[in-house]
């Protein structure tokens, strides 16, 4: 059994609930907004609105990265709130969430690690090393900004993705290297 990692991912999107809720809880959406991943149902004939039972595979890595896959079932749907997730089977296993709010300039959106954990040794080694680190850089420098844009309609172009995986890739590069305890 390998350690589990908690961790909490926050920004503000200047948009109304509505239209970050409308590209949140639809698969078919994250293709164009969250360039190190890729997301698909299960099963095809499920459709791709986010709903409880719903399952779909994840499948991305870090630029330079070993690419990892996991299972996901959507747990609970509360509109313009929440949308609760296990990950289910895979390289990874535990509970998360993407949380909606009010903010003064938008809507706050953030996703959380409830308890999330690697399920082989392949994926423990990067989270040994960083923790939520490399977790937190993608928040931080493609699917936050990817959502952001997409909401707003600004372009999410080649040359957009390059530059978000750069940047991802610098913030894993001055990750500081943890003593394999967990974060």
């Amino acid at each position: 059994m390998y350690p589990e990692y908690r961790c909490r991912t926050e920004t503000v999107i200047p948009a109304p609930a509505e239209a970050v809720w409308a590209a949140l809880c639809d698969l078919a959406t994250w293709a164009h907004w969250w360039s190190v991943v890729r997301v698909a149902p299960v099963d095809p004939a499920a459709g791709t609105v986010l709903r409880p039972g719903l399952r779909f595979t994840i499948t991305g890595n870090r630029p330079g990265g070993p690419q990892r896959r996991w299972t996901v079932e959507v747990e609970d749907v509360v509109p313009l709130e929440r949308i609760d997730l296990r990950y289910a089977e895979g390289d990874l296993e535990g509970r998360t969430s993407f949380e909606l709010g009010p903010a003064p300039d938008g809507t706050a959106v953030s996703y959380t690690y409830h308890g999330v954990r690697p399920t082989n040794a392949e994926a423990a080694e990067s989270w040994l090393k960083w923790g939520t680190g490399v977790h937190e850089c993608a928040m931080e420098h493609d699917t936050f900004p990817g959502l952001a844009r997409y909401v707003l309609g600004e372009p999410l172009d080649d040359e957009w993705r390059a530059k978000a995986q750069a940047a991802m890739a610098a913030c894993v590069a001055a990750l500081p290297v943890l003593d394999g305890r967990p974060g």
